[in-house]
């Protein structure tokens, strides 16, 4: 049996959201699979069962695209401009910083806590 049909609907759909979400702040199938800790010399994300602390990973991605998402009124652009250009606030590029588990909170934390003022 292959293993996107071991998969369970709840993994799918998180493997479909990650992707999406990665492709819309402008992170490379690479990027995402460095992230997660994937290995795509054998296999694909869309159908690579992941553990409990990639899940974990691969949600906070996830929150982070929809803050930035709602932030921008969900302009690709000004999602993706965010993403590559120097921030003050979280001191890096969060492109890059969310590439760092530890880094990838901070853009977390500053996205959400944007949300939050609105």
């Amino acid at each position: 049996m292959r293993v996107i049909e071991q998969m369970t609907n709840s993994e799918k759909v998180l493997a479909k959201a990650v992707l999406t979400a990665a492709q819309k702040i402008g992170l490379t199938h690479d990027q995402l699979a460095m992230i997660l800790d994937i290995n795509l010399s054998i296999t694909n994300i869309d159908c690579c069962r992941l553990s409990l602390p990639q899940k974990e990973v691969a949600l906070k991605l996830i929150r982070i695209t929809v803050a930035v998402d709602t932030l921008s009124g969900g302009n690709i652009s000004t999602i993706q401009h965010f993403m590559k250009y120097p921030n003050k606030i979280t001191k890096g590029i969060p492109l890059d910083q969310i590439q760092n588990i530890s880094e990838l909170e901070t853009v977390l934390q500053f996205v959400e806590g944007q949300n939050q003022r609105q």
